[in-house]
Order: structure tokens, then C-alpha cells, then sequence
């Protein structure tokens, strides 16, 4: 349940800052600094309390991360008079990035975790959910790098939708690195990690669904759009 409350409150948050990140997006980065140091000082520190039972499994977990670039992903997907395509639309890169910020905050705490066992514990599984991991980071670097604004204009625009459609992959892929990783205290009966892998599964099952119903939507507008542009050059002037 708390798991839930913090992405809820979480979200309502995004929602509220939506006009301020637009005009003012740079103190809300340095925000997302200072919530993962304060996540690192506290993870060190051995802090326990109610409060921090909300906050840290958004940032061990790379939850807020995630809904993050969910609310990204989701924002394309939707349609076009939908009001919640319409109040975040204009904030998606900044999206991007505070989602890139919180999620470099998991990766430093996990490699830290992870990367001093390789010499004595590299078997398979470790070895696939390191790899993985390497895979995620790479495209989020190239997201990330790619979503500046003057990378963006130095780039043909054909090009940077080609590398921009890289999310697709990423998202799935950040599902399938979570879900993994999740999964054995899941099955040691975790009741956090069991609802954490149902609330990531819900939420990519509905991604999925309106994905693929937003390319058929676009194909059967094709033909249509095509057609339209053969009556208006039959037209007679």
C-alpha cells in the first residue's frame, strides 16, 4: 500500500508542477540531485521511519524513475484531445530528464552493489542482469544526449526521430531489468516486490495495448490522408 501511495502522490505532483518544470525546469533538476544524495546519505546512514518507508523504495527501486518514463511513454500514445496528453505533452523532455536523473541514482547504487562480486560471483544470471543493465544505460544515455535542444537541432530531423523511436526498446526493456530484478524476493513471498512487479505489469500491459491500437489507428489514417491529397490535386482550381 505504501508502495502505491508514493507513486499516487507522486504522479499528483507532476501534474501540479506541470506549467513551473515547463518555464523553470532547471531548480526541479537540481531537486532530483538532491533527493538522490539525500537517498544515499540515508541508505549510509541506516535512517528508518515512516517517512522514508514512502521514499526509498521510489529510489532503490527505481520506481519514480520509471513512472516517469511512463508518463512519457503514455503521452504518446494517447489520443489527441485527451487531457492528460494535453496538460503533459509540453513537459515530456523535461520528463525525460528528471526520470535519466533518478535513474542514474539506481544504477550507482547497484553497481556499487553489483560491480565488486564480478570477480568472484560471475555466473549466468548475474552475468545477463549486468548486461541488461549495460543495454538500458546505453540507450538512455543516447535518449538522454539526444533530447537536448541543441543536440536536437544539430541533428536532421529524420535522424533524430529514428533515434528517438530507441524509447520503444528502452521501456520494455526497463520492464523486463525491474520485473528480474524484483523477482526473487517476490517468490521469497516480499508482499513490496509482488505488488511492485503487478503495478509494472499493469502499467506495460496497458502501454502495449494502446501502443499497438494507436499504429493501427495510424495505418488505416494513411490510405485516408493519401486519398485526401488525390481529391485536393483532382480539384480543379
Amino acid at each position: 500500500m505504501r508502495f502505491i501511495v508514493a507513486l499516487v502522490v507522486s504522479f499528483a505532483l507532476v501534474w501540479a508542477c506541470a506549467k513551473p518544470l515547463k518555464k523553470h525546469p532547471v531548480p526541479f533538476y537540481v531537486c532530483a540531485v538532491a533527493l538522490v544524495a539525500l537517498y544515499f546519505w540515508g541508505v549510509s546512514a541506516g535512517v528508518r521511519g515512516e517517512a522514508w518507508s514512502y521514499f526509498q523504495p521510489l529510489m532503490q527501486r527505481c520506481a519514480l524513475a520509471f513512472l516517469l518514463f511512463t508518463v512519457v511513454m503514455f503521452v504518446g500514445v494517447l489520443g489527441e484531445g485527451n487531457p492528460l496528453r494535453t496538460h503533459l505533452m509540453p513537459i515530456r523532455r523535461q520528463l525525460s530528464v528528471l526520470a535519466c536523473i533518478f535513474a542514474c541514482g539506481h544504477i550507482a547504487f547497484y553497481g556499487a552493489s553489483y560491480l565488486p562480486r564480478l570477480a568472484s560471483a560471475f555466473s549466468g544470471n548475474l552475468a545477463f542482469s549486468l548486461g541488461l543493465a549495460a543495454l538500458i544505460t546505453a540507450l538512455m544515455v543516447v535518449l538522454w544526449v539526444t533530447s537536448a535542444q541543441r543536440v536536437k537541432h544539430a541533428m536532421k530531423a529524420a535522424s533524430w526521430k529514428r533515434v528517438q523511436r530507441l524509447a520503444y526498446p528502452f521501456y520494455v526493456l526497463t520492464y523486463v531489468h525491474l520485473a528480474l530484478l524484483l523477482m526473487p524476493s517476490a517468490v521469497a513471498g516480499n508482499e513490496v516486490a509482488v505488488l511492485s512487479i503487478a503495478v509494472y505489469s499493469v502499467v506495460m500491459g496497458a502501454y502495449v495495448v494502446l501502443r499497438l491500437r494507436k499504429a493501427a489507428a495510424d495505418r488505416l489514417a494513411e490510405p485516408a490522408a493519401a486519398a485526401s491529397d488525390l481529391d485536393l490535386e483532382a480539384a480543379p482550381a
